[in-house]
């Protein structure tokens, strides 16, 4: 018995400190890595290629996996309009990417998408069908039904991440974020 209560305190601490880690790896910032080069296509139908569509701005990049992560995707998009839309060095993107989705379903999926959203915004949403493991492992991919988030540098390297749902923190930190980076 002894035994047992001598080793059962020092676990408390490497609990607590997982515990910590793991809430860190929700919202975090990163080094200098590079967005991937990933390809897409607007609503509208115009080509565009990540980072080079961003350069020279600072990006907000609203990814989602699945038709499940489309309310999130929703929250996020909103609020980040209502607080940064006006500012001339701030892009906001949502990006939708559909390489797992068999083809026939694409059209369809890709109709909805339109329809979800105010044509004045097409230019500002991509749908991409490659990359998705590159875009899985720069966001730290956990789930699918969850929105995830990549802030870009003006040189296209990527800042902060996080995923889930637009809580007050994230939206402050993500505020707090974009104008650490923004010309002085």
């Amino acid at each position: 018995m002894k035994l047992a209560t001598r080793y059962a305190f020092p676990m408390r601490p490497i609990v607590a400190i997982a515990c910590v880690a793991i809430s860190l790896a929700a919202a975090k910032n990163i080094g200098a890595e590079e967005m991937p080069h990933i390809n897409g296509e607007t609503l509208s139908g115009k080509k565009l290629e990540f980072p080079s569509v961003t350069a020279g701005s600072v990006a907000i990049i609203f990814i989602g996996f699945s038709h499940a992560s489309q309310s999130q995707l929703k929250a996020w998009t909103d609020e980040a309009n209502k607080q940064l839309r006006n500012n001339a060095h701030v892009m906001i993107y949502d990006m939708a990417v559909l390489e797992d989705a068999p083809r026939f379903v694409r059209g369809m999926a890709v109709h909805g998408m339109k329809s979800g959203t105010p044509a004045a915004e097409y230019d500002r949403f991509a749908v991409v069908y490659q990359g998705e493991p590159e875009l899985k492992r720069v966001t730290a991919f956990q789930r699918s039904d969850e929105a995830y988030i990549l802030l870009l540098d003006p040189k296209g390297d990527i800042k902060w991440v996080s995923h889930g749902k637009p809580t007050d923190e994230a939206i402050k930190e993500l505020t707090k974020q974009v104008e650490a980076l923004l010309p002085k």
